[in-house]
Order: structure tokens, then C-alpha cells, then sequence
């Protein structure tokens, strides 16, 4: 996984507020740019039923006229293409809506998540903060979803792992997210919708704000039948471990979605995250004999 942070400032040294590139332009940017150096990948990027393999992120500077857009490539091809072009082309602008912007730098980082699986630990409260709208598609209807809530937060990201991590380690996503409904809820939350435009006829509508999730002490009853469709007695330290293995995979798949963003839209600029442990799991927390 690959994070490309472009530095750009616009050719006319301003930027108003009426003239901010939504996230939906850089997208527009990127396979503008794909197109011109390997068109066959454009769309391959954009298969249906795919998991977009790519993310992307602005940040527009408040004291300087300056903008820090974010791509983050989870796919070898692209990452190769465009690092490739990067470095035997040296890009002065893009052109981004209507202005050009000239690209000061380009900072390259490698994202190895086999340290965030060996680092992670069972955390037990914690607050997420959508920093850009947010929401989720789901086949239960033709309304998208305008909340957090975890069983299609952490669905999502457990999507987006196997997806492009499951070399690293698999989840198995049915059960995960059984436990998730067993133990995981919204202690709180301070959230407000926004109308996004993301290029379409239609705007969006997404969620922005904080929400606090806290992870309840272990559910026997969801223990108890989950043992029994294992076939296997009622074992305390399998339960503390499982348990306690499943608020590690909490943490993960956050620090994770800080990366990808989370719901729909990702490749538009939508649901950037940031995450925020508070409180980690402790012996008392565990079962005893």
C-alpha cells in the first residue's frame, strides 16, 4: 500500500471558498492522468462489484493557499504506474476544475499494516471522527444508512481488508460480525448530515462528527450458542482469547479505515476518519474460572 501526499499551490496564489476542489475532482485528476500514460487502466479501476482499490483525501490550508491531496493505492499496478511516471516525468501543475496547480512536492510513503497487526491492542473504548460525510449503501432498501452503526462500519472494513490484506490474514466476516453485534455500540455522539457534491446530478448526503463506541464485557449467551455451533464445551480461555483477539481486530481495522476511508464514495473524498483509543482491555475485564 502506497500514500502519495501532492503539495500543491495554485498558479494564481489564491484559494476562496467558492473555487475549493471537492474530492471528487482529484478523482477526475487521477484518471485523467491514468488516461494519457495507461488507459486500459482506468478501467479496470472501476470494474463493477469491485472494491475500489484506491482512496483519496484533500486537505485545503486555512493560513496559506496550499492543498495536500492524499491518494492512497492499494493496488500494484497503479501504485507502479504512477510512481513510474512520477519520477521519468517531472510534473510541474495539474490541472485541477478550473485552475492549475503548481506541485511544490510529493511525499511517498509505504504503508506496511503487518506492523499494525503485530502493534494493535484489544481496545475496549474508543471514538471515531468523520472528518468528511460519511454513509453506507445497503441491500436492506433503497436508502443509504447516515450513521455509524458498527455492524456496517466494521462490514465495511472488513470488506476492504480481505479485499486487498487477506495475504496478511483473514477474517472471517459472518462470524466477526456476529461478535461485533454481540458486544460493540454507540456510547455517544455529536453528528450533524452535509450535502456533498461528488460530480453527479444529484449531491450526497453524509454524516460529520464524533461517535464513541465502547465494547460491553463478554456476552455469555453469544459464547454460549457459539461454542455449540463449534462443537466444542464451554472453554474460559478460549472465550478471554477470542474476545479479546476480536477488540485487537477493533483497532486494526480503525487504524485501517484512516487509510481507505469507510462507507461509499471513498474514491470521491468521503469518509475520512480519524480514530482515537481511549481505553484498552485489562485482566478484570477477562472471564474467571
Amino acid at each position: 500500500m502506497i500514500k502519495l501526499t501532492f503539495e500543491l499551490y495554485p498558479e494564481d496564489g489564491r484559494i476562496k471558498p467558492y473555487d475549493h476542489p471537492y474530492g471528487y475532482i482529484f478523482r477526475g485528476v487521477i484518471m485523467e492522468w491514468l488516461k494519457n500514460i495507461k488507459p486500459e487502466l482506468v478501467h479496470q479501476l472501476h470494474e463493477y462489484e469491485e472494491i475500489r482499490p484506491y482512496s483519496i483525501n484533500c486537505k485545503i490550508d486555512k493560513k496559506i493557499p496550499k492543498i495536500n491531496f492524499i491518494l492512497v493505492s492499494y493496488n500494484e499496478v497503479l501504485s507502479d504506474t504512477l510512481l513510474e511516471d512520477l519520477l521519468s516525468n517531472e510534473k510541474a501543475k495539474l490541472r485541477i476544475g478550473e485552475k492549475n496547480y503548481f506541485v511544490s512536492r510529493v511525499k511517498i510513503e509505504r504503508l506496511n499494516f503487518r506492523t499494525f497487526l503485530e502493534q494493535a491492542k484489544p481496545v475496549k473504548v474508543f471514538s471515531l471522527n468523520f472528518v468528511k460525510p460519511a454513509y453506507f449503501n445497503t441491500s436492506m432498501g433503497d436508502y443509504p444508512v447516515r450513521l455509524p452503526i458498527p455492524n456496517l462500519l466494521f462490514g465495511n472494513l472488513v470488506n476492504i481488508w480481505n479485499d486487498i490484506l487477506r495475504s496478511e490474514a483473514e477474517i472471517d466476516r459472518e462470524t466477526f460480525i456476529n461478535w461485533v453485534n454481540a458486544h460493540v455500540y454507540v456510547s455517544g455522539h455529536k453528528m450533524r448530515t452535509v450535502r456533498t457534491d461528488i460530480g453527479k446530478p444529484k449531491p450526497v448526503v453524509g454524516f460529520l462528527g464524533n461517535a464513541s463506541f465502547k465494547v460491553t464485557k463478554i456476552n455469555k449467551n453469544y459464547y454460549k450458542h457459539f461454542l455449540i455451533k463449534l462443537n466444542r464445551e464451554y472453554d474460559y480461555e478460549f472465550v478471554n482469547e477470542d474476545y479479546s483477539n476480536n477488540c485487537r481486530w477493533l483497532e486494526i481495522l480503525c487504524k485501517l479505515g484512516e487509510y481507505t476511508n469507510v462507507g461509499a464514495n471513498r474514491t470521491a473524498g468521503m469518509g475520512v476518519i480519524r480514530y482515537y483509543s481511549k481505553f484498552y482491555l485489562s485482566e478484570k475485564d477477562l472471564l474467571v474460572k
